[in-house]
């Protein structure tokens, strides 16, 4: 028998998941459906993402990792055992050896969490590794150098603002505000404002099409949803700038972790990130704006890494093909006892 190396990018909005002979094999939506009176996963991914807001009763569409760490642990055993299935097509009788991303303020607890989950869902070996590493080897940094680099890490559930050095991180910033506080932003705008209900979904699609966190040209657009005053369906003519006003608090705080995080370097780590300039992965870099609201905001010059959203996964492809190399980077590595 020989292991059959799987890695993961669990993300609370969305999840990658690679194999070392054939790629990136799914990605999708970080969404379950569950059947009520059975507890059954039913869907995953993009088909149970379509659900929220369209499903009967009798199906409750979960989405089981919130900040990064798992909140519903039977619908994340059920997808990553999801995960698990697609990744090992072909590879059913090998040992499955999975490395995982987890948020650097995962605490221990949490870790462990996760790593009992992925093993109760097939896996035989289970490697972490804390997500500002992965993100930094995913964006070309060479974090092995006494030289300091600042990773921006805008998620679903939260923001990482990461400072490191000598393959470790010298300082990291957390916040709770990211893709879904500013999804939800955009609901709380339209329901205070005209007094006008929209979906999760509708919200996710009006951010990632008409958000921004820098000024720029104002359009106007369409948008569909519910009238509260009369409960029948309406459409809205809005303003793009709208949009941007809405997501001004969610984009402040980000940008405020990105200060503090910087003020807290020692002067030559400082030095160095305001030389080389920071990188923006996860989603929530894919938002235009935040290069020119960064440098007006602190002087800082940052880049979008290219595809932000490969970008962690790029680095945990990185550390399952060379693992002795970053051996140091893998935390809370097992194996089953009786492989041992």
């Amino acid at each position: 028998m020989f292991w059959h190396r799987i890695a993961i990018d669990l993300g609370t909005a969305h999840s990658l998941v690679f194999t070392q002979d054939k790629g990136i094999v799914l990605s999708e939506p970080s969404a379950v459906a569950i059947q009520r009176s059975t507890g059954e996963a039913i869907a995953f991914g993009e088909r149970a993402r379509t659900m929220i807001g369209r499903s009967p009763d009798f199906i409750h569409v979960v989405r089981p990792l919130r900040d990064g760490v798992i909140a519903d642990f039977e619908a994340a055993r059920s997808m990553i055992r999801h995960f698990i299935r697609v990744a090992s097509e072909g590879h059913r009788l090998a040992r499955k050896a999975v490395v995982v991303c987890v948020p650097f303020g995962a605490t221990a607890v949490e870790m462990d969490a996760l790593v009992r989950e992925a093993e109760s869902a097939g896996a035989d070996r289970v490697d972490a590794v804390r997500e500002p590493f992965a993100a930094a080897l995913g964006a070309g940094m060479t974090i092995h150098e006494p030289r300091g680099h600042l990773v921006i890490d805008i998620g679903g559930g939260t923001t990482e603002v990461t400072s490191l050095s000598l393959n470790d991180v010298v300082h990291c910033e957390s916040v709770r505000t990211a893709g879904n506080a500013m999804d939800q932003a955009v609901q709380s705008f339209f329901r205070n404002r005209y007094n006008f209900a929209i979906g999760e979904n509708t919200a996710e699609q009006i951010k990632i099409e008409h958000g921004r966190v820098y000024p720029a040209e104002d359009t106007m657009f369409e948008v569909k949803g519910l009238s509260q005053r009369t409960g029948k369906p309406q459409r809205l003519m809005v303003h793009t700038k709208e949009i941007q006003e809405a997501l001004d608090p969610v984009a402040r705080s980000i940008t405020d972790a990105v200060r503090r995080s910087v003020e807290r370097l020692a002067p030559d780590l400082a030095a160095d990130v305001f030389t080389d300039g920071a990188a923006l992965v996860g989603g929530g870099a894919l938002l235009p704006g935040w290069p020119e609201r960064l440098f007006e905001a602190m002087g800082l010059r940052a880049r979008v890494v290219d595809e932000p959203l490969l970008c962690v996964m790029r680095g945990l492809i990185e550390i399952l093909r060379e693992p002795a190399r970053y051996a140091d980077l893998v935390e809370n590595s097992r194996v089953r006892k009786h492989l041992e």
